[in-house]
């Protein structure tokens, strides 16, 4: 149950800075989400469970995915009223979709032999592969338990249809490792599955803890998942651009797991399967000089340009999608928050 939207580089350096901005509306909310996903995972008397949930509980990330369940319930909710009303369960699904998100990425840890996560080692690296395994179940028992406690089955049939998708989608992945005869569609469905699934969850049940009318939940799961193709592509391109500092994690990561994303396919494109020699999965290191070339390799490809026209569509899309609400400092925060990614894009792929 892998999802490549990496938690610490969720969003670049500008759109992290205006994130207390974008989420003011419902920084009360996001308080107490993040108060409420610390107490259900500290609630244990196991010495060693506490010690992995406490070293997890120090790196807590942008919290872009509980954010999204807020956003979309005060947007649906048509005012701060409303949404009031449906407070408690869109605080507990808030924290519910965070702590999948932190299962999704103990076991992507796994799958792709990730040695860091935050510029620290990860769960596998540090307690090893089954330890790794169980602390993932454990997070997603204690998300459902969240999820139970607001006693609407819609929430359940919401979030399991949306994970089935992420882990087909990383089960697709993994299958499809270094086979860079892969198309745009395929790799696009695989970003739908992975990355947009879940993003359209959250967006969905943040609308369905506040009853909102039937076509503003239509319309917020349209953002989320537009919202969150264009949100991965720019995480991959990162992963081929950016520096260890800029990521928080080991930079190549995807070359070195030998998964297919669309920047490491438009490279193989444009070199020619022979020629692509700086593009060998299954290194378990690339040095900067290596990664170098890849980022030459990219900026000399059609890649940036493709994936910026793509971007633009897709957070284009997202806000069409909000159009037909009502006007509200929720919405507003929304569009914010895409426009960050179209302009954190265009900053990263023009050179």
């Amino acid at each position: 149950m892998a999802n490549r939207l990496r938690q610490d580089v969720c969003l670049p350096e500008r759109a992290v800075a205006n994130l207390p901005r974008i989420f003011r509306p419902i920084s009360r909310d996001l308080r107490a989400a993040q108060e409420r996903l610390t107490v259900v995972l500290a609630n244990t008397r196991d010495p060693s469970v506490r010690e992995i949930i406490d070293f997890l509980l120090e790196s807590p990330g942008k919290r872009i995915r509980p954010a999204l369940v807020l956003l979309c319930a005060g947007a649906a909710g048509k005012g701060s009223n409303d949404f009031a009303e449906g407070g408690c369960s869109s605080v507990n699904m808030a924290a519910a979709v965070e702590i999948i998100h932190m299962a999704s990425l103990v076991h992507d840890d796994l799958i792709d032999g990730a040695i860091t996560r935050h510029g620290r080692p990860s769960v596998p690296a540090r307690w090893g592969k089954q330890i790794a395994v169980a602390v993932g179940d454990h997070l997603c028992a204690h998300a459902f338990r969240l999820v139970a406690d607001c006693a609407d089955p819609r929430l359940f049939a919401i979030l399991g249809s949306q994970l089935g998708a992420m882990c087909e989608g990383e089960m697709q992945q993994v299958a499809d490792r270094g086979d860079f005869t892969l198309s745009e569609h395929h790799c696009l469905a695989m970003i739908e599955k992975k990355t947009a699934a879940l993003f359209r969850a959250c967006c969905s049940v943040g609308a369905a803890t506040v009853a909102g009318e039937p076509g503003a939940c239509q319309a917020l799961q349209e953002f989320g998942f537009q919202f969150g193709v264009a949100f991965q592509m720019l995480d991959d391109c990162r992963d081929v651009l950016a520096d260890r500092g800029g990521l928080g994690k080991t930079p190549g990561q995807d070359l070195l797991a030998g998964d297919v994303t669309l920047p490491l396919l438009y490279i193989m494109s444009y070199r020619g399967q022979d020629s692509g020699k700086c593009l060998r999965p299954g290194w378990r290191t690339l040095s900067g000089t290596e990664l170098a070339r890849v980022g030459e390799a990219f900026y000399s490809s059609h890649a940036a340009a493709r994936i910026a026209m793509l971007i633009t569509s897709h957070v284009n899309r997202a806000k069409q999608a909000l159009q037909s609400l009502v006007d509200s400092d929720f919405k507003a925060s929304l569009c914010h928050l895409a426009d960050d990614v179209a302009v954190s894009a265009s900053r990263i792929l023009v050179r």
